[in-house]
């Protein structure tokens, strides 16, 4: 876990910093990536942005109720959109939460009324992100 725990933190990090950290050879280090890459486990290393500073600070989750007999072409239209950044399948008072950013609030108003203008929604739930107490740490989200 010490490995997972630094490449999650900086995945640059090099196998000596690492070696370092868990006491253990640089080998051992690289041997240990590989098969937690071969197992699936690491499936790609990957950075985290910070949105804001590409002006997009609009967040949103949108929880969509759909149709049950529509979910896979909703699912199937929903997720070729870029602004779209997780699509998750859910139990509860919503079948799909949106996880969205975008630039304006103006933007985020087009894809409500335009994107999600799908036959099989039934209706929405839009919560506006105000800002994080604790992040993602796999995406810094």
């Amino acid at each position: 876990m010490k490995i997972i725990k630094c490449l999650t933190d900086d995945a640059r990090s090099t196998y000596k910093k690492m070696a370092e950290e868990a006491g253990v050879s640089e080998a051992t280090i690289k041997n240990r990536i590989d098969k937690l890459q071969e197992e699936g486990i690491i499936k790609k290393f990957t950075i985290v942005m910070d949105y804001h500073k590409l002006g997009r600070a609009i967040k949103a989750f949108i929880g969509l109720k759909v149709q049950p007999a529509k979910l896979s072409s909703i699912v199937g239209d929903i997720e070729k959109n870029p602004d779209v950044h997780v699509l998750y399948r859910t139990s509860g008072d919503v079948d799909l939460l949106i996880e969205v950013i975008f630039e304006q609030m103006e933007d985020l108003n087009a894809f409500l009324e335009k994107e999600l203008a799908l036959d099989g929604i039934l209706g929405t739930v839009v919560t506006i992100v105000i800002g994080p107490y604790k992040r993602c740490p796999w995406t810094g989200l």
